[in-house]
């Protein structure tokens, strides 16, 4: 909700998975924002989500 009030074009989901806080499957932040962003109607791409461990380096034209 916060991404479309704010008109963002792009986001990162961060620090999914950094810590077991619950008992949710390790993935399962990472399904629920995919749902969610469908639901939404927006572009798939609009969130940028990567797998625990890896490094997505973003250069300032992508973000246009």
């Amino acid at each position: 909700r916060a991404f479309v009030d704010a008109r963002c074009r792009r986001a990162v989901g961060m620090h999914w998975g950094t810590f077991r806080l619950t008992d949710e499957p390790p993935g399962e932040p990472a399904r629920r924002l995919e749902i969610a962003v469908r639901e939404a109607g927006l572009a798939a791409d609009s969130f940028i989500v990567t797998e625990i461990g890896r490094i997505h380096l973003i250069s300032p034209a992508s973000l246009t």
